[in-house]
């Protein structure tokens, strides 16, 4: 039997814009598709090398501080510039999109200073030079839009 109560969702929601798998939305701590950069593949990308960053970053020896503080920030910077940009048009976008990828070309060489100093296992420093790589390429084309 249907309800005569009004529904107390707003005409903006909707019980189908809920995450489907609201394990992961409860772990990365966001609702995607709220923003316009959640729509971003590179933005997807950007999220998963700051993670792989972030645990990289954790385990660096003491006397490394410098370098750890270099990569948190390099993807960091990259990881936000690419959701400024997403707000943004015209050039102001798309230097916006060319600083991110600048910032993840930085990113890149902190983690292949960490692998010629085997500080880190190479198949991770390997797996974030390749996200890095991807991110490159992604910005390198929506900074041509």
């Amino acid at each position: 039997m249907a309800s005569s109560k009004p529904s107390k969702l707003r005409d903006t929601e909707s019980r189908d814009t809920e995450p489907r798998d609201r394990g992961r939305a409860r772990d990365a701590k966001f609702t995607l598709g709220r923003f316009d950069y959640q729509r971003l593949d590179a933005y997807r990308v950007a999220l998963r090398a700051l993670e792989l960053g972030e645990q990289i970053a954790k385990r660096l020896p003491r006397g490394y501080g410098k370098l750890r503080d270099q990569l948190r920030r390099a993807l960091l910077s990259s990881y936000l510039n690419i959701a400024e940009a997403s707000s943004r048009t015209g050039n102001d976008r798309r230097s916006r999109f060319r600083c991110s990828r600048g910032e993840a070309a930085e990113a890149a060489a902190a983690v292949e200073a960490v692998a010629l100093l085997q500080l880190a296992p190479l198949s991770q420093t390997a797996e974030l030079t390749t996200l890095l790589g991807r991110s490159c390429a992604m910005l390198t084309r929506l900074a041509q839009r």
